[in-house]
């Protein structure tokens, strides 16, 4: 059974943090073009694998992370355990808070206007900025997990 949480684990990291990485480039470069379509398509797109890999990806990650730390009794014996909840913790309230916001208001002022005005661009910086930290939070624990003293 640990054998497969382990699995269950790696593959929900993967998926949750090479979407956030991938989700940041796909809006940077698609709002590079400067052009509406490409931007609104980005933003539907980012939209829809936030659900799908970040979202669901974190979940896994986190369930299957207490699972093993609560099999093992590690939580209370290793202060990395509890770095790495923190951690997760305050990147997921960013994205739940800043990140999802800024987005869905982004999609409306797509939707509104075929024109890409200031409230959207002043939003991008936004979003850019908390997301940069949002994932930056994220690799210490990819760090810990990998070096843990176990």
């Amino acid at each position: 059974m640990e054998g497969n949480l382990k699995l269950l684990h790696l593959l929900c990291a993967c998926f949750f943090l090479g979407n956030v990485v991938v989700s940041g480039v796909w809006a940077l470069m698609a709002e590079r073009t400067r052009n509406h379509a490409v931007i609104e398509f980005s933003n539907r797109m980012v939209l829809i694998t936030d659900v799908l890999f970040t979202f669901l990806g974190s979940l896994g990650l986190v369930w299957s992370g207490y699972q093993m730390s609560s099999n093992l009794g590690l939580a209370e014996a290793h202060p990395w355990i509890h770095w790495s909840n923190i951690l997760v913790s305050i990147s997921g309230l960013i994205w739940l808070f800043i990140l999802v916001p800024i987005q869905l208001k982004q999609r409306k002022l797509l939707k509104a206007s075929d024109v890409i005005g200031d409230d959207y661009w002043r939003l991008s910086r936004i979003w850019q900025i908390a997301g940069a930290c949002a994932t930056l939070l994220l690799l210490p624990i990819l760090y810990f997990m990998v070096r843990k003293s176990i």
